[in-house]
């Protein structure tokens, strides 16, 4: 073998080996950049299928709240249907095993949204809303681990995006020591060249290697001389291959530069979106922690900055507990995060008291979360926690004023009970005096009389003040009997037309039922119909129709009503209408006696018997007074 062809062998050895170095390269790249592509498509993908999984079940909710609203039901099905099209594409572009295994918890997780979603759907249809309800707070339940999947999975593709960064680095080291092998075999074909054709070929190889001089030192424009090309010898082959190798290392390395701007594009990405994963646990309106087992934080969110009164430089890397937490919850707070470490038990809740930057003291309710790794072990905790201090204030002030209406109606008790000895002798004297009026001079008998009636509705009034703190400071006593509630309202006919006259008014019936059966407290509900038509009477026209109806709700209520043409209740005033010492009048303007205390014992008469008062108005157009009572039966007696 000559050495002419020993030549051109080795040179094309080496261009050889340098293409495919190059196109080795160029292909690891590529590899390792749709790789890169298909991490960012799938980091997308995974934020879009939270919001997606969200929105399925926002719509759920609301189909649960208005079931027959088709236009919702056809966006809560373009919902499922293109999530289940996101899950289904993102299972087939996970480019890890270990991300296979976490997508494959995610899948579960979410099969299991679709699966509660589906029985919901199909409860609402049925008309079974308990489930419907039921399977809505399952959903929502195993939404908290679809979002814990994904953060997993985004954790473990950063993770995987790193090692490929190392991919990277290996093999542009790869390529340098190809390069440089590629380039010694050169150098040393040259010399061995020159030696043996020294004087043909001392002075073109020089220049090749004064070139290869200038492009290892990075000069990438500088080329081949166009005499060295000319010919068909072996120099000319030589700077031929030579000149091939320079343009297609010019190409190699555009494309680097090319795929370096898109891994540096897809860097600022993936800070973009962790910089997005900040923002949304800021805008939280719950305080967010993320610390290890030695509860040193590693995350707080806004608002937790606000309640502790710090910023998030002041507590990261700090032992939250012993910093923030005061010193007689410290014990409690460390144990049950310990129980929580060492069995993975689940928390509910726990309150405890921090102390702010600002020495405040904040009553927290706090939830726990463990999160772990691929390996099912322990790495760090997510707490979760809502400042009650004001709820706890409230709850002291609710209980200091049921004291203190308490100490009130003891007091009112005591006060009407000493009222009424003395008013007994009075209107008992008064009576007296009254029916013997022979007697008495007769310029006193007015005066009589006007104490007797005064008595009587002085006592009238100390009677329904010990009824209604009777009620409230003791169980009320029902005497439950079967009876007809329709033969019960006409049995009350004759005292009722007596109120009504009063006015020149009348009393009409309107019972759309027939033999109502219930068992109940008749002294109970006529005192609730008579006080209801004395109103009626009271605050209406002269010559009204007042009009008693009763009426059936479904099979298990009946309602009793009592409409009269007064001048209407406002909307506001009825909120306060069935309110203790509640009246439409002012005291100073006043038109009727009493206290308003007469529809506040009809509200506690009727709640006994497990019913409920409420009354219909408009302003100038009377006003309807109800309650309604349990059907027990509507056999004929």
């Amino acid at each position: 073998m000559g050495i002419k062809k020993k030549l051109l062998i080795s040179f094309l050895s080496i261009i050889v080996a340098l293409l495919v170095a190059g196109a080795f390269f160029v292909v690891m790249n590529y590899i390792i950049l749709s790789k890169y592509r298909t991490l960012n498509s799938n980091m997308v993908s995974e934020y879009q299928l939270i919001e997606d999984v969200s929105s399925l079940l926002l719509s759920f909710d609301k189909l649960i709240k208005a079931p027959n609203d088709t236009l919702e039901m056809d966006n809560f099905n373009s919902i499922y249907s293109k999530t289940k099209y996101s899950l289904s594409e993102l299972k087939e572009k996970i480019v890890s095993y270990e991300s296979k295994i976490i997508f494959n918890g995610l899948e579960n997780n979410i099969n299991g949204v679709f699966f509660d979603v589906e029985i919901g759907i199909n409860s609402l249809s049925s008309g079974n809303y308990l489930e419907a309800i039921d399977r809505q707070g399952t959903a929502y339940r195993k939404n908290k681990f679809v979002k814990e999947n994904v953060s997993s999975l985004l954790l473990k593709e950063l993770e995987y995006s790193k090692n490929l960064q190392i991919e990277i680095d290996k093999v542009r080291l790869i390529s340098q020591m190809i390069a440089i092998l590629l380039l010694l075999s050169t150098v040393s074909g040259c010399v061995w060249y020159a030696i043996v054709f020294s004087n043909k070929l001392v002075l073109p190889l020089v220049n090749l290697t004064k070139l290869a001089k200038l492009i290892e030192g990075g000069d990438l424009e500088a080329s081949v001389s166009k005499e060295l090309l000319k010919g068909d010898d072996e120099v000319a082959s030589l700077a031929s291959s030579f000149h091939a190798m320079v343009v297609a290392l010019r190409a190699n390395i555009q494309k680097l530069q090319e795929y370096n701007i898109e891994i540096k594009n897809s860097r600022n990405h993936l800070k973009e979106e962790k910089q997005k994963l900040q923002q949304y646990l800021n805008v939280a309106g719950v305080i967010v922690l993320i610390f290890d087992l030695n509860n040193n934080v590693f995350l707080i969110n806004k608002k937790g900055c606000e309640i502790f009164g710090i910023e998030a430089s002041d507590i990261i890397g700090k032992n939250w507990v012993s910093e923030y937490v005061s010193k007689k919850n410290q014990r409690q707070t460390i144990k049950t995060l310990a129980l929580l470490a060492n069995s993975a038990t689940p928390v509910d809740t726990l309150e405890n008291i921090v102390v702010s930057k600002d020495k405040l003291e904040k009553n927290i309710v706090w939830r726990f979360s463990m999160l772990k790794n691929k390996d099912n072990m322990s790495q760090a905790i997510l707490a979760t926690g809502v400042d009650v201090t004001e709820l706890t204030k409230a709850k002291i002030t609710i209980n200091q004023l049921k004291e203190v209406d308490a100490l009130k109606n003891e007091v009112l008790n005591i006060a009407t009970h000493e009222l009424k000895t003395p008013l007994i002798s009075i209107v008992g004297l008064s009576e007296v005096m009254k029916n013997q009026p022979k007697t008495i001079p007769s310029e006193y008998q007015d005066y009589i009389s006007i104490i007797y009636k005064e008595g009587l509705k002085l006592t009238n009034l100390i009677k329904t003040m010990l009824t209604a703190t009777r009620n409230e400071v003791s169980k009320m006593t029902v005497v439950k009997e079967k009876f007809n509630l329709i033969d019960l309202i006409f049995s009350l006919k004759t005292s009722l037309e007596m109120l009504a006259k009063r006015t020149d008014s009348h009393i009409n019936f309107d019972l759309r039922a027939e033999g109502i059966n219930i068992e109940s407290d008749k002294s109970k509900i006529s005192q609730v119909i008579y006080n209801f038509v004395d109103n009626a009477v009271k605050y209406g026209p002269k010559n009204q129709s007042v009009t008693i109806g009763l009426s059936l709700l479904g099979n298990e209520l009946i309602r009793v009503e009592v409409k009269g043409e007064g001048r209407g209740i406002s909307k506001l005033a009825q909120k306060s209408l069935f309110m203790k010492f509640s009246q439409l009048e002012s005291s100073l303007s006043r038109s009727q006696d009493g206290m308003g205390l007469g529809l506040y014992i009809c509200k506690q008469n009727v709640e006994s018997l497990g019913g409920k008062v409420g009354v219909e108005s408009e302003p100038n157009q009377g006003a309807t007074f109800y309650f309604t009572l349990p059907l027990i039966s509507k056999i004929k007696i």
